[in-house]
């Protein structure tokens, strides 16, 4: 075998590797990340990265940990990941109107708007504060969450595969409950 070919190849090889190590996929579901991101849109995560680079407005992938699956509606919470944006770091005090699940969406999306029931939530070390874009699952229901939840950072949005809708239908779709419910097997 030829020398000159294998280098390259196994160049190939040692890139490919690392990109996987590095990088991963994930698709949007529901409509939380709205008009940032669309329900389907698939993103470029980075996987490890320091801590201390964590800015504000920074989209992160993020799972739920298992002690806070006690939420009031456990039934509403998907396995995750969850796509977020990062709104408070440790040390910061965040200020946000409460969301309920029990709330219907209308109501809820009222409750924003009118700037009803806010809240001061302070971030403590180890902590951060990520909030969706429209109304969804995100730190006003759980507060501060643990940075060892954090899954990677949104590098970039890749081009679609399938067509989808360009604007959401809450009433099929509440923003409350976008993402996708666990299925009773």
């Amino acid at each position: 075998m030829n020398i000159s070919f294998l280098v390259p190849l196994v160049a190939v090889v040692i890139l490919f590797l690392l990109a996987r190590a590095l990088l991963f996929l994930v698709q949007v579901e529901g409509w939380s990340m709205y008009p940032t991101y669309h329900h389907g849109d698939r993103l470029l995560a980075l996987r490890y990265w320091p801590h201390r680079w964590l800015r504000r407005g920074q989209i992160v992938v993020w799972k739920l940990p298992s002690i806070m699956a006690w939420v009031s509606k456990p039934e509403f919470m998907g396995p995750g990941p969850y796509i977020k944006r990062v709104v408070g770091l440790p040390g910061d005090e965040v200020i946000a109107p409460v969301v309920k699940l029990s709330e219907p969406a209308d109501e809820a999306k009222q409750a924003v708007q009118e700037g009803q029931e806010l809240r001061r939530w302070y971030i403590p070390a180890g902590h951060y504060f990520v909030k969706g874009d429209s109304p969804g699952l995100d730190s006003t229901l759980f507060g501060p969450i643990p940075l060892h939840t954090l899954r990677g950072v949104v590098l970039t949005k890749l081009p679609r595969r399938m067509r989808a809708p360009t604007e959401p239908d809450f009433t099929i779709d509440p923003p409350l409950f976008s993402h996708p419910s666990r299925k009773n097997t």
